[in-house]
């Protein structure tokens, strides 16, 4: 009866052994069938998130590349437009240095004054300036600037002045009028603008020696402007068609009118009141 009992006991184990063997190998199986099944979409889905991620990888890379391209960009511009600025401060402080100094002959404090509105006309006669009463400038002042850094030469004179700014007429407006002389021959006469690019001298001698290429200066019989001031060369000259006792000469400004952008207020007060 023991003997029985055993036996059924060592039946019993060794098909549960079997059973637990059969299932560990269907198992087995079945994972080797659905890893061989399903393998290709995992590697696939894998492939697929790998380039998902080399994509937005390589995206952010590019949009932070432009950006970091367009702070470069817009520090490039800044430093251009600093670099312009001191190359201008650099231009202004090298002319009024050498304003002052060349200039020292005449004994009148000296404003330097920036041309805040210019017309466009190349013939234009007529400038403003930043610089009015609140700096000193008053009305019949002349005005200067530097010829090729050489010279201090007369381009017009103050006529209005304001609070911040003032007008100035250049030596060729028709209201414009100085006693000129010529450094050659010492002739006298007047200098008047005509609206032109050049003003004219009238009522030179008749019998006046002056040619081309002389230079004039201001006379300082004027009351107005101190003497020994250059304002241009003679370019021309002529018989008065009105006056034909007299003759005329076209002078042409030792600077260029059209381009300056600095001068110099010479604070001299009239010594006579017209």
């Amino acid at each position: 009866m023991k003997l029985n009992k055993l036996k059924i006991v060592v039946i019993l184990g060794f098909l549960v052994l079997v059973v637990v063997w059969y299932a560990v190998k269907r198992t087995y199986f079945f994972n080797e069938l659905a890893g061989l099944i399903f393998s290709p979409f995992w590697k696939g889905s894998t492939y697929s998130g790998e380039k998902s991620r080399s994509f937005l990888e390589n995206y952010f890379f590019l949009v932070n590349l432009r950006k970091e391209n367009e702070r470069l960009k817009e520090e490039n511009l800044l430093l251009k437009a600093q670099l312009a600025q001191y190359k201008e401060r650099e231009r202004i402080y090298s002319e009024l240095e050498k304003f002052y100094r060349i200039s020292s002959q005449f004994n009148y404090p000296k404003i330097a004054a920036r041309i805040i509105y210019k017309p466009l006309d190349y013939f234009s006669d007529i400038i403003f300036i930043d610089k009015g009463s609140k700096d000193g400038v008053m009305p019949q002042m002349p005005v200067l600037a530097m010829a090729g850094g050489e010279a201090v030469v007369l381009i017009g004179q103050v006529v209005e002045v304001y609070n911040c700014w003032s007008k100035v007429i250049l030596i060729n407006h028709p209201s414009f009028a100085a006693d000129v002389k010529v450094i050659r021959t010492g002739d006298r006469g007047i200098l008047r603008g005509r609206s032109e690019s050049h003003p004219f001298v009238y009522y030179l001698p008749g019998d006046a020696q002056v040619k081309e290429q002389d230079e004039i200066l201001t006379s300082g019989q004027d009351g107005l402007f101190p003497p020994g001031i250059l304002i241009g060369k003679v370019v021309q000259v002529s018989r008065d068609p009105t006056q034909s006792v007299f003759k005329m000469a076209e002078i042409a400004p030792l600077v260029d009118l059209y381009r300056i952008d600095l001068v110099f207020v010479l604070a001299k007060i009239p010594e006579i009141n017209f």
